[in-house]
């Protein structure tokens, strides 16, 4: 016995027509949708959340460009470094050759003339021309560098540097200008400056009162050593066409070597270089020897002044 055939379908064909419209109208809708479509969280929330995402791309941005100018920076380092190490090696080989120059000038032998005659107890200087004489000094200069040995051995004759001090500003009037250089080792080199600034000062009554009362000051604070050769290139920097100095005794540097080197350095500025022995120097013959040929060979005088 034949059995007949069922249609087996579950759906129809109209059923599935049904079912493929409806979810062709619901693709179609989530598509027009879904730009307003946020992913979670009221509107300020998101708004919120799009101002960090803002300022996270603005810090990235500003990383970005710290780290380059950082990198830049570390290159420029590298380069400067580079060059400061050349010119340090420079340094230490003109160091090394400026050593070996001011050895070999204290170590050579500097001749020193004999003193014309005997030492005197006050020698007298010839002034018929000049514009007048400081404590024998002759000279036509204006402005004037006081160099002051303050060393400790000048505290037994503080009031014969002091008297002398006063008798070399007493001439002066308001054409002239001075400054005081007062000097002592204590260890180091030590500069006492009047006027302060390291220039020069006009010579008004005012000013030499002035003067007066600092040189009175000066004579308390006698200590130390001399270190003259330190205080005559300082004074050699003042705009002065003269300069005085007073000490009492040898100063520390070779005598020779001092005389060469201001020398030299006085060649071109052919600045007057005057010298007053303090004291009882007739009994120091080095003394005498090193300040004679100091003012000689640079166009000034030598005086001593005794008790």
């Amino acid at each position: 016995m034949k059995i007949p055939e069922r249609d087996t379908a579950v759906f129809s064909t109209s059923a599935i027509d049904l079912f493929a419209s409806a979810l062709g109208a619901f693709i179609l809708l989530v598509m027009l949708l879904f730009p307003y479509y946020r992913n979670a969280g009221r509107d300020e929330a998101f708004s919120r959340s799009e101002a960090i995402m803002q300022l996270r791309r603005q810090a990235d941005g500003a990383t970005e460009s710290l780290l380059a100018d950082s990198d830049r920076m570390q290159s420029e380092i590298e380069r400067l470094d580079r060059a400061n190490e050349g010119m340090q090696q420079d340094i230490a080989v003109l160091k090394e050759r400026l050593a070996d120059r001011l050895t070999q000038l204290s170590e050579r032998e500097v001749l020193i003339p004999e003193p014309d005659s005997d030492i005197e107890a006050q020698p007298e200087a010839v002034t018929d021309g000049v514009e007048f004489s400081i404590l024998g000094l002759a000279t036509e200069s204006k402005s004037f560098v006081i160099v002051i040995d303050m060393s400790g051995s000048m505290i037994n004759f503080s009031d014969l540097m002091l008297r002398s001090i006063i008798d070399i500003l007493e001439p002066l009037d308001d054409t002239n200008q001075f400054a005081f250089v007062g000097y002592q080792g204590n260890p180091m080199p030590t500069l006492w400056r009047f006027p302060g600034d390291g220039s020069l000062m006009r010579a008004t009554p005012e000013n030499l009162t002035q003067a007066r009362e600092y040189a009175r000051s000066l004579t308390r604070k006698f200590v130390g050593s001399t270190p003259t050769h330190f205080a005559l290139q300082s004074a050699l920097e003042y705009p002065a066409r003269s300069i005085i100095l007073m000490s009492d005794g040898e100063p520390n540097t070779p005598p020779g070597f001092i005389i060469e080197d201001i020398t030299g350095l006085n060649q071109f500025r052919q600045t007057e270089i005057h010298t007053v022995a303090i004291g009882d120097y007739t009994h120091n013959r080095n003394l005498v020897l090193f300040m004679q040929t100091l003012a000689r060979l640079n166009g000034g005088d030598f005086v001593g002044v005794s008790r």
